[in-house]
């Protein structure tokens, strides 16, 4: 019976050691640093205008679940960045108009599942969504060329209920700078469906 008792008191001082050398390995890590925004590594589309005309029609609500009012940048500024560096004009006539109507970012709770082992476990606690909606138009009056797309893309992260804040905005900076990625990449696509608008 002795013998037993010391050997469940070792087996809890090592489970706790090795308890205590874990907590200490995490708080020792580094914090993750918020990843830096720069709309200068997209290359430029030569367009075939004389002016670039950047309408910005989404209006913060600046309420819960959204959050792009607190941010800076905002993704609204990020996607005027973007635009200004992508889209060149280089025409002698005309005008291109990215039409900003959706610049979003949204945190919401997750459900949380009360199930005994989902209970001990570090389950997602929040959502992170972020939206771009916008339309590019393009107007050449020589020649009488014209074109119009929808240019939308869309991202979502989930963010643990152990997360640190600072892990957390890590998390929201990374998912903004992936939309401006699917915005990039979208944008191109539909931009070459249009006759005309793209110079060599």
């Amino acid at each position: 019976m002795m013998k037993r008792l010391l050997m469940s008191k070792c087996a809890a001082a090592v489970l706790c050691a090795s308890g205590f050398f874990m907590l200490t390995g995490c708080a020792s890590a580094p914090p993750a640093t918020p990843p830096q925004y720069d709309p200068a590594g997209y290359s430029s589309l030569r367009v075939d205008a004389r002016k670039l005309e950047i309408i910005e029609n989404w209006q913060m609500p600046l309420a819960p679940p959204y959050i792009e009012h607190t941010l800076m940048p905002n993704l609204s500024d990020m996607v005027v960045d973007w635009a200004e560096y992508v889209l060149v004009p280089i025409g002698g006539s005309g005008e291109v108009v990215l039409d900003i109507r959706q610049a979003s970012v949204k945190v919401t709770d997750l459900p949380q599942s009360t199930a005994l082992l989902d209970v001990f476990s570090d389950q997602q606690d929040t959502k992170v969504r972020v939206d771009i909606k916008a339309k590019l138009m393009w107007i050449q009056p020589v020649g009488g060329k014209q074109g119009i797309v929808d240019v939308d893309a869309t991202t979502t992260r989930t963010v643990s209920e152990s997360s640190t804040p600072n892990a957390r905005d890590v998390a929201i900076r990374g998912a903004m700078i992936e939309v401006i990625g699917l915005l990039d990449a979208e944008a191109r696509r539909k931009v070459r469906t249009i006759d005309g608008i793209i110079r060599p």
